[in-house]
């Protein structure tokens, strides 16, 4: 399925709200998906187009020099798992790449607090290269777990440089 990538416009904010609604599974409190909404007026974010429909979209959040957050990411139900929120991961990663952000980061429900959707989107994001750092019962709550998985966005500094790794061993005599 061909899609475009781009940058989010303020006109995309609406089908964006369609797509969260049409998701009750994972954005089924209205609180939260209000704060998602608002997240797109002031965040970088991106969109998925097909056939010059809004099909999908994702939200970064820099925290600092190095680290950005995938502050949310969904899709059509009827387009899961046809490459759409791959494409979107891979234009963020990009994003923080260009900008010098090393770390990318997203949270989402944690394995200590069990739901098939939420198994989908840990899969989901093991499958883009993301890995677990932690898991806490506190952030949400001990009802929602929060598990924080991260990826790397860029080569370490020395590698970029051309140098030799922290554990390396050179020998110049």
């Amino acid at each position: 399925m061909d899609a475009i990538v781009r940058e989010l416009q303020p006109e995309d904010v609406p089908a964006c709200e369609r797509i969260l609604l049409a998701l009750p599974e994972w954005f089924g409190l209205p609180e939260s998906n209000a704060t998602f909404i608002e997240s797109l007026r002031r965040l970088p974010a991106l969109v998925a187009v097909i056939d010059a429909e809004v099909a999908g979209f994702l939200a970064i959040e820099t925290q600092n020099a190095v680290s950005a957050e995938i502050r949310i990411v969904a899709v059509k139900p009827a387009l899961h798992r046809h490459g759409l929120g791959r494409a979107l991961v891979s234009r963020a990663r990009d994003w923080c790449a260009e900008r010098g952000v090393r770390w990318l980061h997203v949270k989402t429900r944690g394995p200590s607090t069990p739901d098939p959707y939420y198994e989908r989107t840990r899969s989901f994001f093991a499958a883009e290269g993301f890995d677990p750092l932690f898991e806490s019962l506190k952030l949400w709550g001990p009802a929602d777990a929060a598990l924080v998985l991260v990826r790397c966005t860029a080569p370490p500094v020395a590698a970029q440089l051309g140098g030799a790794g922290p554990r390396s061993r050179r020998h110049d005599v």
